[in-house]
């Protein structure tokens, strides 16, 4: 997805942008931790990199709040294990790219205002330095949003970068940024309590918010990443950075509402506090080479070191801390809350990969692909119970401490068999492994999990590379599959398998340079093929989905414009129904949302119109904590400026 593509439908932030994609669901829980699903899988099985620099978050909380995409050209999206390169990506990698600093000067400028208190605003600049090899780039972007619910979120961050072409052989890179995010968290709606007939309970107003006036998601982040490019000849190149990327949050919130048994008309809320630091640092160095051995090679290799220290601090408040009524949640009683941790995991990981791939491109129409990679990864936590607000701890006891470590070979092997210049089939096989970082219920380390899949598909390519469709059959399993099975304290077991499959299809075309098209479909069947519940009653599990996983999945889009500068765009998406516990006892029911946009451009200015939920249709998008109301109908007026 390119950054025209990501303005035309107004998508400045993580779910807006990415929820056009077939086979990928993202959703946000608690009102500002975004996850997704790609293939069935969850977000622990996706690797998220930012500009080529990986962001562990979701494998250490399976969910991150997200700034807004001032600085974004594009965004890549790789399905299906991709461990070999990029090490722990069983289900896909995400890669985010930024805006790159252009020789020529370009100035750029966008505000927005629309529905519900919505105000966005960024500007950027770009240019050479004196001189053309050295190079700038500068973004900025505030979002603000009020909320239909309440929801509101404050989004800023601001970004640089510096490119100085050494010499012709060599290019430093130096990438820097910012972000400070405010949130309201959202605990959604009360559940209801026959779900085979209603979401929510009956009565309740979408528009009601059960958290209080003091609940709040804070969340910094910076980025660092210094990059040096250098191409020794035309079979020979490589490249090397060292990146730094801390994170904090800062979260107090309810999360969990249930019906008091005393009064029908009261909900009791449960409440999380916590603070999460985190400070990771990666190095990489790869090498791409050419060469021939009677059929062409490509050969990609490299290692890379990456370690981080994270210290989290925490405390529950049970169920029953405070309440609220079911009608009536803005009548909120002062409950104040002690504002002390009970809690505090300081964590220390480190890793160390080595990788190769090799694109050989064999006499006639056949290329074959083999690759491997070696992982030794080792982490280290200490868990401590607190005394007071110091954080002191109670004693030597209430200590504990955990070492776990994996050494994984994975490997990846594909061909691609090409006899027409527009038509190319490949069929690939590929491994996986993910480190676990949860502890069992009965507080030993869980093993690493594995997984394999393998891809049959085909592309076709018509007017020169102006239509284009693409079609995939996947197959996977994942083994010794970490399950969340109590929250409060989080403990986890250890499922035996997970099978998931399923098919997709994709068109893109731009027949006329006024006219673009794109759609795609995704069947997904996602099964636990092994998983007894450790309840006292030992529930069987197998043969029902995962959670967040849809059976099927769709969208369009399509933009025309006219000789006049008028134009239009148009889109719809499907998403199936999915399923909130592995007990498959309470679902959120599909839905299919329209959106359009009208602009018109006249120089160097671009005026736009968006409505998203044309139709305004009731929806929920996620049911973690409780059902989450999609938003209604909205607009959005756009105007900006490129010169």
């Amino acid at each position: 997805m390119d950054d025209r593509e990501l303005k035309a439908r107004s998508a400045d932030q993580w779910l807006s942008a990415i929820s056009y994609t077939p086979g990928i669901l993202a959703i946000q829980n608690y009102g500002g931790f975004n996850t997704l699903t790609i293939r069935g899988l969850d977000s622990r099985n996706v690797l998220l990199l930012r500009d080529g620099v990986r962001d562990d978050t979701f494998l250490i909380q399976n969910s991150s709040p997200m700034s807004n995409f001032a600085n974004v050209e594009r965004i890549e999206i790789l399905k299906g294990p991709n461990s070999v390169l990029y090490g722990r990506a069983m289900a896909g990698v995400i890669n985010i790219i930024s805006k790159k600093p252009q020789k020529k000067a370009g100035y750029e400028f966008s505000a927005s205002g629309g529905s519900f208190g919505t105000r966005r605003a960024s500007l950027g600049a770009t240019g050479p330095i004196g001189t053309e090899s050295l190079r700038y780039r500068i973004d900025a972007a505030t979002s603000q949003y009020e909320g239909f619910r309440e929801n509101s979120h404050s989004l800023n961050n601001v970004f640089s970068s510096l490119e100085w072409d050494i010499s012709q052989k060599h290019t430093l890179s130096i990438l820097s940024g910012k972000t400070s995010d405010f949130t309201k968290p959202d605990a959604g709606l009360p559940k209801s309590k026959n779900p085979k007939t209603d979401v929510v309970e009956p009565g309740v107003s979408p528009n009601n918010n059960y958290n209080t006036n003091d609940d709040y998601l804070k969340s910094n982040s910076g980025s660092f990443k210094i990059q040096l490019d250098s191409k020794f000849s035309n079979i020979l190149s490589m490249r090397s950075f060292i990146s730094h990327l801390p994170q904090t949050y800062y979260y107090f919130a309810a999360e969990d509402l249930s019906h008091s048994s005393i009064d029908q008309n009261t909900i009791e809320r449960d409440h999380l506090h916590f603070e999460t630091k985190r400070s990771p640092l990666q190095g990489t160095v790869e090498l791409n080479w050419i060469f021939q051995t009677g059929f062409k090679h490509q050969l990609l290799s490299g290692y890379e070191y990456h370690w981080m220290v994270s210290r989290h601090r925490r405390r529950y408040f049970p169920e029953g801390t405070t309440s609220v009524h079911i009608q009536y949640p803005k009548i909120d009683p002062v409950q104040p809350l002690p504002e002390n941790f009970t809690d505090r995991k300081t964590l220390y990981q480190q890793m160390h990969s080595l990788y190769f791939q090799d694109w050989m491109e064999f006499p006639g129409a056949i290329k074959f692909l083999l690759g491997g990679r070696y992982d030794s990864w080792l982490r280290e936590s200490r868990t401590e119970k607190l005394l007071d607000p110091n954080d002191n701890s109670h004693s030597s006891f209430d200590k504990t401490r955990t070492r776990s470590d994996a050494k994984v070979f994975t490997y990846r092997v594909g061909l691609t068999y090409q006899p027409l210049s527009y038509y190319t089939a490949y069929i690939g096989y590929s491994t996986a492994f993910i480190p676990i970082t949860f502890i069992n219920t009965s507080g030993k380390q869980l093993k690493p999990e594995m997984g394999e899949q393998i891809e049959i598909g085909q592309r076709i390519e018509f007017a020169k590379g102006n239509v284009r469709l693409t079609t995939a059959i996947f197959a996977a399993r994942k083994y010794d599959v970490a399950v969340l099975v109590n929250s409060r304290p989080p403990l986890y077991d250890q499922a035996g398998e997970l099978r998931t499959n399923g098919y997709e299809f994709n068109v893109d075309f731009h027949l006329t340079k006024e006219w673009s098209f794109k759609s795609g479909y995704a069947h997904t069947i996602a099964e636990w093929e092994s998983f007894r519940s450790t309840d006292s009653k030992g529930t069987d599990y197998k043969g029902n989905r995962p959670i967040n996983v849809p059976r099927n999945t769709a969208n369009f889009w399509t933009t025309y414009t006219f000789s006049s500068g008028f134009g239009f765009g148009l889109g719809g998406r499907y998403v199936d129904s999915i399923t909130t516990d592995n007990a498959n006892s309470f679902f959120i029911p599909p839905y299919g949302l329209y959106d359009t946009s009208v602009y018109y451009e006249y120089g160097h200015y671009h005026f736009q119109i968006n409505c998203t939920n044309v139709s305004n249709r009731r929806y929920f998008v996620s049911s973690i904590p409780n059902p989450i109301p999609g938003p209604p109908r909205q607009f959005l007026f756009t105007v900006r400026g490129k010169f």
